[in-house]
């Protein structure tokens, strides 16, 4: 009929202590929630939109990233160059592996520029090869972004997770692209 009021609670002090322990367990390895802070990847990001990454992950080009800079600080950073691609930039054309690459994020960043009398994005440099266990990163909004331009290659174990979920501001909630 009706259940023993000790063990009902133990019941629900159960119930409570597992869903505990799993949002832990989720959170620790599997995701986590972050907010972005400063304008390096506007305008695909602003400052304090608020986005998830996924902790198991398989990094390739044009993938949002979350890494541990070597000051400690947690940046967000789109990856340009996996282990082993040669990465160039040549008038603003990027170059990965000899094929011009479209970055359709920065149309909006090169119309601000050219309203500025600037009309690039990004200064040349030489081809260079990704090392193993490294990524070179770099921020949508390139002419205000400490990125792998600055910060060099960014290691594999730095990489706190992958951007996949934006959950605000609430007028943007969606898979990230």
């Amino acid at each position: 009929m009706f259940e023993d009021p000790v063990e009902e609670s133990i019941s629900w002090m159960r119930v409570i202590f597992l869903t505990v322990l799993i949002v832990l367990v989720s959170r620790h390895f599997l995701f986590e929630p972050v907010a972005v802070h400063g304008e390096s990847m506007m305008p695909t990001f602003e400052d304090d939109d608020k986005v998830m990454l996924v902790k198991i992950y398989s990094i390739e080009n044009f993938d949002m990233i979350v890494f541990t800079a070597p000051n400690g600080v947690n940046f967000i950073k789109r990856v340009i160059g996996v282990p082993g691609d040669r990465i160039s930039m040549e008038d603003d054309q990027l170059y990965v592996n000899g094929k011009a690459e479209a970055e359709p994020y920065l149309d909006k960043n090169r119309k601000l520029a050219e309203q500025q009398g600037l009309y690039r994005l990004t200064e040349d440099f030489k081809e260079f090869t990704v090392p193993a266990e490294s990524y070179y990163v770099l921020g949508d909004n390139r002419l205000n972004s400490m990125d792998s331009r600055v910060l060099g290659f960014i290691s594999r174990d730095s990489i706190v997770g992958e951007v996949k979920i934006r959950l605000a501001p609430f007028n943007h909630v969606g898979i990230v692209e």
